[in-house]
């Protein structure tokens, strides 16, 4: 699995709220994070850090692409090599061919704990109607 997509029709909800909040959400899990606005939506990247990451050049990050309209939106969840530089260019292969974008990973127990926590997270922020 490359990434995983939700779609949101209706729910009329603040995209800049919304990914402040998932921003949010992996500083409180201890995630390095990293965030950018793009014209077709929003990026964020959140990574564990560490020097022995650094060492092992575990350079992968959880990358989420929020796209859309406040009434009908998509989030887009993944791994993707971590951005150095979050200009518009580089971002860019996101929003046009995700499909491109995100690496193939294996799938892991924390990494699926991980996301399930951070599905919960945004369903509820959603659904208690972000603002």
């Amino acid at each position: 699995m490359k990434f995983a997509q939700r779609d949101y029709l209706g729910k009329r909800v603040n995209l800049d709220q919304l990914q402040d909040m998932i921003e949010s959400f992996f500083k409180e899990e201890g995630f390095r994070t990293q965030s950018s606005k793009h014209p077709e939506g929003y990026i964020v990247q959140a990574k564990k850090g560490g020097i022995f990451r650094t060492i092992l050049a575990a350079n992968r990050a959880y990358t989420m692409i929020i796209d859309g309209t406040p009434s009908n939106f998509k989030i887009r969840v993944g791994v993707a090599d971590w951005l150095k530089d979050l200009k518009n260019e580089v971002i860019e292969p996101f929003f046009t061919n995700p499909m491109m974008a995100y690496l193939e990973v294996p799938e892991a127990l924390w990494s699926y704990e991980l996301e399930h926590q951070m599905w919960h997270y945004i369903e509820t922020q959603v659904d208690l109607g972000i603002q």
